[in-house]
């Protein structure tokens, strides 16, 4: 059990350097992570996908936008929901954040067939 946390704690330490990298905090990461060049979904949508309330994106979002990472309108069904869009710098920083944490040390130096092992492994308990 001991070294099960030590790789999450590994893991942990290379998300945070990959965060620093990128000057983004965890919860826009999240967000940038969970939409897709393209992808235009509600505010409501978006924070489904992370697993928070609307309410708790939206400063996200805003930081986001300052950044110019992300854009956001009025939906033409209905003014009163907001459509988040990564913008191409956005989908470029979201390109570079999914890079940096596919190296990973804490499992890099397994074999490819020792990482679809985990991968299979980590399928079941999640």
């Amino acid at each position: 059990m001991s070294r099960l946390m030590h790789l999450f704690a590994r893991t942990l330490d290379h998300q945070g350097t990959c965060l620093e990298t990128l000057e983004l905090t965890y919860a826009q990461a999240k967000l940038v992570w969970r939409l897709e060049a393209g992808d235009t979904p509600s505010l409501k949508e978006a924070a489904r996908r992370c697993g928070v309330d609307p309410s708790n994106l939206s400063s996200v979002v805003d930081q986001l936008i300052e950044r110019g990472l992300m854009t956001s309108r009025p939906a033409q069904h209905d003014k009163r929901v907001r459509i988040v869009r990564l913008t191409g710098e956005g989908v470029r920083v979201r390109k570079r954040l999914l890079a940096c944490l596919a190296q990973n040390p804490a499992t890099g130096s397994l074999s490819e067939a020792q990482q679809q092992q985990l991968l299979e492994i980590l399928k079941d308990v999640a």
